[in-house]
């Protein structure tokens, strides 16, 4: 068995029309992070040229992919740069909330991902699924193992994960922990 955390936004639920401003977003969470400076994600996405999306739907590999990740006996959370109950309710609007045993947020750690502070909220040892590639780097250098979902296309030349797959549901359910 095998603890395995999932990134929310662009990983897990398609963010549709708002993609471009969680990206800004996300680089402005980056660069506060890097200042030494921590500011809720709401504030960011606002900065950002948008507010909070109301809800987002789980892309079509999601479901049966988390189902036999579970069904294997995986323990199964979430790591987001969101804030922790934002992302519990996007999980429960998008209906899989009840796959998770805990949702962690960036709030938790007062930092945002790519900075290992967020990784350490999850144990050592653990998987991290994602599928933004400077989320690939920050995991895998904090010393998880990483699965990445190609959804943007190939990771950089710079950065390498342990597994490389093109939709959730191709996870191979036989994962250990290291």
């Amino acid at each position: 068995m095998a603890v395995i955390s999932f990134d929310l936004n662009g990983t897990l639920l398609d963010p549709r029309d708002q993609r471009d401003v969680l990206q800004r977003a996300v680089q402005f969470a980056m660069a506060h992070t890097l200042a030494g400076e921590f500011l809720p994600f709401d504030e960011l996405l606002e900065a950002a040229g948008g507010r909070p999306p109301d809800a987002m739907p789980a892309y079509p590999d999601v479901a049966a992919g988390l189902d036999r990740l579970r069904e294997a006996g995986h323990e199964l959370s979430v790591l987001t740069n969101s804030a922790g109950d934002t992302g519990t309710d996007h999980l429960a609007r998008a209906g899989i909330l009840d796959r998770f045993t805990r949702v962690a947020g960036a709030d938790e750690a007062g930092a945002y991902k790519p900075d290992r502070r967020v990784y350490d909220l999850i144990p050592d040892g653990a998987w991290h699924v994602a599928a933004h590639w400077w989320d690939i780097l920050g995991a895998g250098r904090a010393g998880r193992r990483t699965i990445y979902i190609a959804r943007a296309g190939p990771l950089p030349s710079t950065v390498e994960a342990d597994i490389v797959v093109e939709r959730l549901d191709e996870i191979d359910a036989s994962l250990e922990t290291a």
